[in-house]
């Protein structure tokens, strides 16, 4: 017998909990029509904009989620039972069901516009979100990168240091002053859709180890 992949629906609850709470899962959904991945262009989006695109993707009539290709051209059942009825219908009545056919479709073509006017919002407060966050760890990294430079050039505060420990206090200021530059230079010109976590990481690290060797702090 020859199998038959069940295809995959969603209620509005359950489409939701999907895309917030599984999001990496969400980005890896196929095309219920085609087989194709409908989702991997959100792939890096903030979950909570992603689910106001829901008309992108997600049938509110049949439960699918579908690509960009078949979000309105797609087998859905509901459409199919709309065919039946349709076979009793009089002249005048199909006529007349046509007419609200058109008038639903200019709708939908509105609400389709609406909805690229709502992605293209949400994108932009996205990367506002992101230059935000950029803006925040620069403006900590050169903090950090302040202090160090000041408590290094302390010749009376480092002298009961000893060389070695004055030593890493230099090292941690070289790296610290070196990934400063490199996260004010991602304000302007981004290399990357965040903040460049790893070194983000690295300067918390050196400042935890700076407070630890100082016993002072920002």
């Amino acid at each position: 017998m020859e199998d038959v992949t069940e295809v995959r629906r969603f209620a509005r609850a359950d489409i939701d909990d999907f895309v917030k709470n599984r999001s990496k899962a969400f980005t890896k959904e196929k095309c219920a029509e085609c087989g194709s991945a409908a989702t991997k262009r959100f792939a890096g989006m903030m979950p909570f904009i992603v689910g106001q695109m829901l008309d992108s993707y997600w049938c509110n009539e049949c439960g699918r989620v579908l690509c960009q290709a078949h979000r309105y051209q797609h087998t859905c059942e509901r459409l199919d039972q709309q065919k039946e009825r349709n076979k009793t219908l009089t002249r005048e009545q199909l006529a007349a069901q046509m007419l609200e056919a058109e008038e639903l479709k200019e709708a939908r073509e509105a609400a389709v516009a609406e909805e690229e006017r709502h992605r293209k919002e949400a994108w932009d407060d996205e990367v506002r979100l992101r230059k935000s966050r950029r803006e925040i760890v620069a403006k900590k990294a050169r903090k950090v990168e302040d202090f160090l430079q000041r408590y290094a050039r302390d010749t009376d505060a480092t002298a009961g240091l000893g060389p070695r420990v004055r030593e890493e206090l230099l090292d941690i200021f070289s790296r610290v002053r070196s990934i400063a530059l490199r996260l004010y230079n991602e304000l302007e010109q981004p290399t990357m859709p965040g903040i460049d976590e790893e070194s983000w990481e690295i300067v918390k690290a050196d400042y935890a180890r700076a407070k630890e060797i100082t016993g002072m702090f920002v």
